[in-house]
């Protein structure tokens, strides 16, 4: 009897972690499609509320149309800090134009700014629970 209990028990808690998982994916997958209308119809503040939310969920999608928002100031201020973070999440997260979207940012940087964008990134990384890879090669020299 004890151990059909906690077979009953047991499936009754994996069938739960199962359908959760399910609905915080379909959540965040909400923000970032929710992000892509905002921005097709023009409402750039929308959509940055709506891809943040969705890189901060871990959403691989989101890393690189938030960094944009950051780079161009679509929907909020220009940080090209915030821009050079998420343009690195996109990178390792495989997307192509990741890096030299990245690498765009770091330029429009001052080194003290860039060293603590690398700082960032990195925090960043740990916390997206992403792979570990080199920042950039050669950091940008004084502006």
């Amino acid at each position: 009897m004890k151990l059909s209990l906690y077979k009953s028990i047991n499936h009754n808690f994996l069938f739960m972690i199962f359908i959760t998982s399910i609905t915080v994916s379909q959540f965040v997958m909400a923000d970032f499609e929710d992000g892509i209308k905002a921005n097709q119809a023009g409402d750039r503040d929308t959509a940055f509320i709506e891809f943040k939310a969705a890189a901060e969920n871990k959403n691989k999608q989101a890393y690189g149309k938030l960094g944009s928002m950051y780079l161009y100031g679509l929907g909020t201020e220009k940080n090209y800090q915030q821009a050079y973070i998420w343009f690195h999440m996109a990178h390792l997260s495989g997307e192509k134009e990741g890096e030299r979207f990245r690498d765009a940012a770091s330029s429009m940087m001052a080194r003290e700014e860039y060293l603590k964008a690398v700082d960032a990134a990195e925090a960043q990384r740990i916390k997206q629970e992403l792979g570990k890879a080199p920042p950039q090669t050669m950091p940008p020299t004084s502006n």
